[in-house]
């Protein structure tokens, strides 16, 4: 029986992750970059080459689910002058 973990909360709210072939134990907190690809794989859909990376969010688990904590812009990466 399949067995799935919830996002509570931030970008991925509501979106529930099967976690019953996982070998070894799930992490405590997670520290994800989001982009349009992020959405695009949930939906089973093709990935966009070079899709920008628009934040991280951090989630922690608590009571079987992860609950969403922080979410912060990438740092942004320095230009050759």
């Amino acid at each position: 029986m399949p067995e799935f973990i919830q996002f509570i909360g931030g970008p991925l709210d509501g979106h529930r992750q099967d976690i019953s072939a996982k070998k070894q134990p799930i992490p405590v907190v997670l520290h994800l970059e989001i982009s349009r690809n992020t959405y695009r794989q949930l939906a089973n859909e093709s990935l966009e080459p070079d899709a920008p990376t628009t934040s991280r969010a951090t989630y922690e688990l608590s009571t079987g689910n992860y609950r969403f904590v922080a979410a912060k812009k990438p740092a942004e990466k320095p230009t050759a002058s």
